[in-house]
């Protein structure tokens, strides 16, 4: 069967467009590529963001690993995320020498969040925005981040 050389022209046209298109989107053009602050994520299991919600002060002083999806970030520094799971169920990570900041527009990507299960003195960390009107919130206990990776 012959083909005119317009017809191949634009035959290969449309292919050199998927694959422009295929290519881009295995670089992560227009996507959200993955982020590690801190410390290497090293815990393999995550903990169940319900239990530890429930009864924090069981958990107190122990390594864990948050997963979930972002419902809340700190909108000042980005020291603090709220990690949330698939029923709903949250709890709040923190940055406490503010070494780990993620960025503030994280809210929704799914994150892995490393750190020891903390009780937090109502005093503690005031941020140089609060000042400004930015306020963090204080719960009693917060995974005291070391590490983090946004996905």
């Amino acid at each position: 069967m012959l083909h005119s050389r317009s017809s191949r022209n634009g035959n290969l046209r449309g292919r050199a467009i998927v694959a422009a298109l295929l290519v881009g989107g295995a670089l992560g053009c227009g996507g959200t590529k993955a982020l590690h602050v801190g410390a290497p994520v090293t815990v393999d299991k995550p903990v169940s963001i319900a239990a530890l919600a429930e009864a924090p002060e069981s958990f107190a002083g122990q390594t864990v690993l948050l997963e979930g999806t972002v419902k809340a970030v700190c909108q000042g520094m980005g020291c603090w995320v709220e990690v949330q799971d698939a029923k709903g169920a949250s709890f709040l990570a923190r940055s406490l020498d503010d070494s780990v900041l993620l960025p503030k527009d994280c809210a929704g990507r799914k994150v892995a969040v490393q750190g020891v299960v903390t009780a937090m003195p109502q005093e503690a960390h005031t941020e140089p925005t609060e000042a400004a009107g930015h306020v963090c919130p204080k719960p009693e206990y917060v995974v005291a981040t070391s590490g983090a990776t946004l996905r």
